[in-house]
């Protein structure tokens, strides 16, 4: 009898955690057949099906779940191995992936990037820009970028670093008085920046409601420059973007805590601290924004 080998788990796993053959050939930088033949050959093997289709996405079967939980250590086990290795070279080197909201992977980390690809040529950085949060325990990322207290992903470890402080801002050269306001659509009703804005529409009897609801900070950033009207933005962000001018007191209206996550296998290994020391000068430099402001 044949065994099933690693390379045919990592098929196996990459399609439990996107939920189709695309989405995880697209992770696995091959096509979806590949995928298909890697799938049916490790269910061959196994003597069993490993996934059946629900809603347009393959799900896995009970003997799947099994195989899922013996590939998740497998796969641990391999990590550990291939980062123990490249940390024997004092040469920082290899891939990190980062995720966090687009307002800050736009707008913070892609504009401090020179600094870090200077000092550390040969590491390479995946920023993945999601507003959702991205699971460090799946490895759908290595390090986390977030404007909240972690509370589902007990097993990371977690710090903060620092915080985003938000005003009002509006197109340059206008009033605030008129304008309306741009906010979040309803999924998001519980974001602060939404929960402030309805309170202060509230308090001023809708006279400046919204008539925008976007899903994304970056989103309302451009819909401030293109004059559609105001809203809440970071002080350290909304100060560097022509266009744009703060309306009302100087004063923060709320302020959300930056949270760095790292899974704790990882933590240690040079390419992973290299990374996270430069996400924490790159917040303490939001920090000096913030007070020069």
């Amino acid at each position: 009898m044949q065994d099933v080998s690693w390379n045919d788990l990592r098929y196996v796993l990459a399609v439990a955690r996107t939920g189709t053959l695309s989405s995880a050939a697209a992770r696995l930088r091959v096509d979806p057949t590949t995928v298909s033949r890697r799938i049916g050959r490790a269910a061959l093997i196994l003597g069993s099906r490993l996934f059946y289709r629900s809603g347009g996405m393959l799900v896995p079967t009970e003997a799947g779940q099994l195989v899922l939980a013996h590939a998740e250590r497998i796969e641990f086990e391999v990590d550990r191995l291939k980062n123990t290795v490249a940390d024997a070279d004092t040469a920082i080197s290899g891939s990190v992936r980062v995720t966090s909201v687009p307002i800050l992977v736009n707008r913070v980390l892609i504009p401090a990037l020179p600094e870090l690809h200077n000092k550390y040529p040969m590491l390479q950085l995946e920023l993945i820009a999601d507003a959702t949060n991205l699971s460090l325990n799946r490895r759908d990322a290595d390090i986390a970028v977030r404007l909240a207290r972690p509370h589902k992903e007990q097993s990371v470890v977690a710090r903060r670093i620092g915080q985003l402080d938000y005003v009002v801002f509006g197109p340059s050269g206008r009033k605030a008085r008129g304008l309306p306001w741009i906010t979040y659509e309803q999924g998001m009703a519980a974001l602060p920046q939404a929960a402030w804005i309805a309170k202060k529409a509230i308090k001023h009897e809708r006279a400046d409601r919204s008539n925008l609801a976007v899903n994304d900070a970056e989103a309302v950033l451009q819909a401030i420059a293109a004059g559609l009207g105001k809203s809440l933005l970071p002080c350290a962000i909304g100060e560097q973007v022509k266009g744009l001018s703060r309306l009302g007191g100087r004063s923060p209206v709320l302020s959300r805590e930056i949270w760095l996550l790292v899974h704790p296998e990882l933590r240690h290994l040079g390419r992973i601290r290299a990374v996270t020391d430069w996400l924490e000068r790159v917040v303490r430099g939001l920090g000096a924004r913030r007070t020069k402001a």
